[in-house]
């Protein structure tokens, strides 16, 4: 199933610009919700806050979230995300739902691609990436305390491990690392995506986006190519940008990575 849909991308991609949806967060507060609204009946008595959690809407609220795939489809989106940007286990232990990791992921990718399925059509097939964000830690530097780092470069392979297996089993087409604003985060991802597909004897494409700021530099200061000659050796289906400076300013620097990386690019 992995390579007809890696092949069935190619042959969309030689032949015209793939839709991606928009943000998913933006939607959600669109609809002002509030503590009773993450908690749900699940999570009533939860001990600590769940506001601003918006992955955990894939078990209390997964109407809204179906209802807002269906709108970017609508909208003529060919591939939509997962509502899961910051369902890895270093992001989920602030809300003490760590443990939850792998259901939420799975839950997420069922209600993205029951969505996907129901408007594909032969002409237009579409297709779901699993969102993987960049989690809310930096392994190369730590601003608060330069001298101690936050979590190691192996517990965030196993915490990316366990969110790759939940979006896998839930049946997303696509892998998507996004919003990498540490390069250093995004290679113990790649790691533990490769080390997933190689033990379990499974692969689908992987799509992988960086944060650019002014100046065309990650949050660390990495120059476009340096980021992608980090990262050129695993065999990615595109590279690209989100989440960066705004259209304008972020055409040259698109411009600039296809020029270097022999990958399709997004945006």
């Amino acid at each position: 199933m992995a390579d007809s849909t890696r092949d069935t991308l190619l042959n969309l991609l030689d032949d015209r610009i793939l839709l991606l949806d928009g943000s998913m967060g933006a939607l959600i507060m669109q609809q002002g919700p509030t503590e009773e609204t993450y908690r749900g009946e699940r999570f009533a008595g939860h001990a600590v806050d769940l506001k601003n959690a918006t992955d955990v809407l894939c078990l209390t609220q997964p109407d809204m979230i179906s209802d807002i795939h269906q709108q970017y489809l609508e909208a003529g989106s060919d591939i939509i995300e997962t509502n899961t940007f910051n369902a890895n286990v270093v992001s989920m232990e602030e809300f003490q739902l760590a443990d939850l990791t792998y259901e939420i992921n799975k839950a997420a990718a069922g209600l993205a691609k029951a969505q996907a399925e129901r408007f594909s059509t032969p002409d237009k097939p579409r297709f779901v990436a699993g969102s993987i964000g960049p989690t809310k830690v930096q392994l190369s530097l730590n601003p608060d305390e330069p001298g101690v780092r936050p979590t190691t470069f192996d517990d965030m392979v196993a915490s990316y491990t366990e969110q790759v297996r939940g979006l896998l089993d839930g049946g997303v087409d696509i892998l998507l690392p996004e919003t990498s604003f540490d390069t250093l985060n995004m290679k113990a991802c790649l790691f533990a995506i490769a080390t997933y597909f190689e033990e379990h004897n499974v692969e689908v494409p992987v799509m992988v986006s960086g944060t650019i700021f002014d100046g065309g530099r990650s949050l660390t200061a990495q120059s476009i190519e340096a980021f992608y000659t980090s990262l050129s050796h695993f065999p990615m289906l595109s590279v690209g940008f989100n989440c960066a400076v705004g259209p304008e300013k972020m055409r040259p620097w698109l411009e600039r990575l296809s020029g270097i990386a022999p990958k399709y690019v997004s945006c």
